[in-house]
């Protein structure tokens, strides 16, 4: 292996000392209210081991939170907003629990409130967020959200759903114009995607139905170009959770659709004279993938949303290794974009201690929790026509209903800000994190470079390893800036 240069590597040492007066991009700094990150441009590389880098050849771990402040939700309650505003005291929190990414909920209902035109105004409140979670060192994920189609499927008052159907509450996605449902039943047999009219919904989609799909994909090209020079951009998240309807080759389809997203996107980010951002994909609401090949664009990141154990009865690990087969399948690193629990904290964390331990041994490229706060009007909150909120709403906070009243952030939720390596020289081997103890990884490189590692807490950790050197030991809100120079095949362990 051919070897740098010494004077080089002392110059890198030499930075790293030189911390507090200057920090390389990637790196905290004390007083630096960016978290001391300046947040470099993603992309995806290949390999032995798929990863997220950065552009100092780093690999990044992302790991944070959904945030839906920004959707555009159906409001049942008049006196009860279906989302809460985010603030910068909620970013400060964000930062000072070790996140550096947001998923960052958008609708298309909002972008593109009728055919052909996109809402600048929108785009700029994104552009806002996307800046206030920068200076926090935070990138985002702009996830199009969806839930059931959107908010116009809900059924009407009053209306009389034959048996074993109930009336349906609306959600978030597509805007009015392009629901076309023929005029099927809003009323549900179960689950809220398996009403009659938002499977027609979706069948309207996916078969292009007054250019609704492709109406969608120019949104993307908007969007891209919009943001085609934005490094905090980690990605482009094509659409949560989508439904099946009644297509019976939805995999190829949805695939299709996906295609011609990626190529907007593409087409965008040119034209706004800017560079590939990594895009984002999922599987179908139940699971089902796209076909392995369905884009010859390799900057992509395959999502799962694991809620093992949660909201289903799957296995926590099972949920993780289909997923990763389905990445190794693509070529593509694997994030979870959403999981998460919703009551009894205190039984729910040891599942979160499992959760934890297989993510670490499988060395996704990350998380984001399910969700940072729940209003008391969300859909989720209200669950059905005329509902009512529980009087407290568990997600990664506690939120007072009514009135939305911010109870705190849950204290079991600990593993969820565990230390972590947010950008390694190299590629990560193995790691192991204590949920309330010492980080352990190893990494191998061909090129030394400054490592940024968070770990939380009040105790100043200690750092020890091989083939590590100018260990430099930063406080930050909430916890450490630890950082070093990672050389050849390379180990740490940070423990207080």
């Amino acid at each position: 292996m051919t070897r740098r240069p010494t004077a080089l590597l002392l110059a890198v040492a030499l930075a790293v000392g030189a911390l507090a007066a200057a920090a390389p991009a990637g790196v905290a700094a004390a007083g630096d209210t960016r978290g001391g990150r300046d947040l470099l441009p993603l992309h995806v590389a290949h390999g032995k081991r798929t990863a997220i880098i950065d552009s100092e050849g780093r690999q990044v771990t992302l790991r944070g939170v959904n945030l839906n402040s920004l959707g555009d939700y159906y409001q049942d309650d008049p006196h009860l907003p279906p989302v809460v505003p985010v603030t910068g005291t909620d970013w400060d929190a964000m930062a000072a629990h070790g996140f550096n990414v947001v998923r960052l909920l958008v609708s298309w209902s909002r972008l593109e409130p009728r055919p052909g035109y996109v809402d600048g105004a929108y785009i700029a409140l994104i552009r806002r967020t996307v800046r206030d979670a920068a200076r926090r060192g935070i990138y985002s994920v702009i996830d199009m959200h969806q839930d059931a189609w959107g908010k116009y499927i809900a059924s009407p008052r009053g209306v009389a759903c034959p048996p074993g159907t109930s009336a349906a509450i609306g959600w978030d996605g597509a805007p009015q114009w392009a629901t076309i449902t023929d005029g099927a039943s809003t009323c549900t047999p179960g689950a809220r995607e398996d009403s009659p009219a938002v499977l027609t919904a979706w069948d309207s989609f996916y078969n292009d139905r007054a250019g609704i799909q492709t109406h969608l994909v120019h949104v993307w090209g908007a969007l891209a170009r919009a943001f085609a020079r934005e490094p905090a951009v980690a990605g482009f998240d094509l659409l949560n959770e989508p439904n099946h309807g009644h297509v019976t080759d939805v995999a190829q389809h949805l695939g299709s659709y996906f295609a011609r997203a990626i190529d907007a996107i593409r087409a965008g980010e040119r034209a706004g004279n800017g560079f590939s951002h990594p895009v984002v994909f999922e599987t179908t609401v139940y699971g089902l993938p796209v076909p392995f090949g369905f884009t010859t664009d390799t900057n992509v990141v395959f999502e799962g949303h694991n809620y093992g154990e949660s909201i289903g009865d799957l296995p926590i690990e099972g949920v993780f290794d289909y997923f990763q087969a389905l990445a190794t399948g693509f070529d593509a690193p694997l994030w979870i974009g959403e999981y998460g629990w919703f009551s009894d904290p205190p039984a729910q964390r040891p599942k979160l201690v499992r959760y934890s331990a297989k993510e670490d041994a499988l060395l996704t490229a990350g998380d984001a929790w399910w969700q940072w706060r729940q209003a008391c009007g969300d859909p989720h909150s209200i669950s059905h026509p005329g509902g009512t909120p529980d009087a407290v709403l568990v997600h990664f906070q506690r939120n007072g209903c009514p009135g939305d009243h911010n109870l705190g952030i849950v204290p079991e939720w600990s593993c969820t800000w565990r230390g972590y390596p947010r950008a390694v020289p190299g590629r990560l081997r193995a790691m192991t994190s204590a949920c309330d103890g010492p980080l352990q990884f190893t990494a191998s490189t061909r090129r030394p470079a400054v490592a940024d590692v968070w770990f939380p807490g009040p105790a100043r950790p200690s750092v020890t390893g091989t083939g590590i050197s100018g260990i430099g030991v930063t406080r930050v809100p909430g916890g450490w800036a630890v950082h070093f120079v990672g050389t050849g095949t390379y180990t740490a362990r940070v423990a207080a």
